[in-house]
């Protein structure tokens, strides 16, 4: 009786085996497809990108193959996937076709991302890369769906934790922006002391001979420290 037990329990590892050879060899034989790899998909736009005047960065993403090698190069598409959830929405831009070149494993390719137009906080613009499989230019056929779209997250934030408060007085998004579109700096090459107070203050008093008060993130003029 044992016997016949273990030639059963044989038997039945056998096709267990057999059934994942069999699956391997199909997934081997699979036509080209391609997949993307989970990295670091987080943009952030900061002061020192305000004041070069950097409206667009480049982010870096791998595309995995899956399946046989290719014999020669294929020309994949991506586009973004629309997501009625996200309540701030990434400007994200991309070449018309990139090449998968023959014998290689993956690519990485550059995809352009956009500042956002306001300032985010906590809350990230996003945006869902995806191939598009329905592009005459795609040449792959759809992979893994749960690798078959990338989400990007744009932030821009200004706001620096060194502030110093006894220099400049309270810190507020419209009042760092005014002093970097005067100094054409951050505050880490904004000189410290009187005269550099004393010209922002002369500054602000001019610029609202013909402009509205700049407010705060409450509703309230900003305010430079005066200096005789």
């Amino acid at each position: 009786m044992i016997r016949y037990r273990f030639l059963l329990l044989l038997f039945v590892l056998g096709l267990a085996y057999t059934g994942c050879e069999e699956n391997e060899i199909e997934v081997y034989n699979e036509t080209p497809r391609l997949n993307f790899y989970r990295g670091n998909t987080s943009v952030s736009f900061r002061d020192s990108d305000y004041v070069k005047g950097h409206t667009e960065k480049e982010l870096l993403l791998r595309v995995d193959l899956q399946g046989d090698s290719l014999v020669a190069d294929k020309n994949f598409c991506l586009k973004v996937q629309l997501n009625e959830t996200y309540s701030l929405k990434a400007n994200v831009s991309f070449e018309e076709k990139y090449l998968f070149p023959a014998n290689a494993i993956n690519q990485i390719i550059a995809i352009k991302v956009a500042r956002p137009e306001n300032l985010t906080t906590t809350t990230a613009c996003m945006a869902d890369v995806c191939f598009d499989i329905d592009n005459p230019l795609h040449e792959f056929a759809p992979g893994r769906e749960d690798k078959a779209s990338l989400p990007v997250e744009v932030y821009y934030r200004v706001r620096r934790d060194d502030w110093n408060t006894n220099q400049w007085s309270e810190y507020s998004d419209s009042k760092y922006f005014f002093m970097m579109d005067h100094f054409k700096a951050t505050i880490d090459n904004i000189p410290v002391g009187k005269a550099t107070q004393k010209e922002i203050y002369d500054a602000y008093e001019e610029y609202k001979k013909n402009n509205p008060p700049l407010l705060d993130e409450n509703g309230l003029e900003i305010v430079f420290k005066r200096v005789e």
